[in-house]
């Protein structure tokens, strides 16, 4: 009979192979996925008057450098980065237009403000367009949550539909450290700020 003959450094290399091979295994099971929310609780106030008007807030768009789940992050003048293991829960254009929804369904300036697709008849259309979200990681000592929204509210009655209000909303807010928590929890703040600042300017119009 013969014997196949194994050399004992074939042994050795082949233990360091499979070593090799689940240390690598461990390595990508520590960087799972991680999802995030954007939330903002409007302050405590009393509830304006409420008024006869209804709203509908459509479903957001976004520039198309932003699309995608994946936090980006600008890194020089012209260089952005996408996040494959840190993302939101949803598009981002999603969870900032719920978000608008809820703020101005509490704020008492609308006798309702409806979802998209509600079959009551509306008095303005709230739309939004998302032309910045990033983290701003040119220093990294000073990292900063950016975000830009630019609002269009249409006054549907009248004859013909007239856009009574666009402007662009812009906000940047520290974040405490260059990762993903500390910069979602600045866009956070940053929403917050923009939307006080569109209510703001809706009562005026309103």
């Amino acid at each position: 009979m013969t014997r196949a003959l194994v050399k004992p450094g074939i042994h050795v290399s082949l233990a360091l192979l499979l070593a090799a091979l689940c240390s690598g295994c461990a390595g990508r099971s520590s960087y799972a996925k991680r999802q995030f929310v954007l939330e903002v609780t409007r302050p405590a106030q009393p509830a304006r008057q409420s008024r006869d008007a209804v709203l509908v807030v459509r479903g957001f768009s976004i520039d198309r450098l932003y699309d995608g789940r994946g936090l980006k992050y600008r890194k020089g003048e012209s260089e952005y980065e996408a996040d494959f293991y840190n993302e939101f829960v949803l598009a981002p254009q999603v969870l900032l237009g719920s978000q608008t929804r809820n703020w101005l369904s509490r704020s008492g300036m609308f006798r309702t403000v409806l979802e998209p697709g509600s079959l009551v008849e509306p008095t303005h259309i709230l739309e939004g367009n998302v032309l910045v979200l990033h983290g701003d990681f040119r220093d990294r000592n000073l990292p900063q949550a950016v975000m830009q929204i630019r609002f269009f509210l249409i006054a549907i009655q009248s004859s013909p539909p007239q856009i009574v209000l666009t402007r662009d909303y812009q906000a940047a807010h520290e974040a405490q450290a260059p990762t993903a928590d500390a910069l979602v929890a600045a866009f956070d703040r940053c929403l917050e700020q923009i939307l006080s600042a569109l209510e703001e300017d809706l009562g005026k119009v309103l």
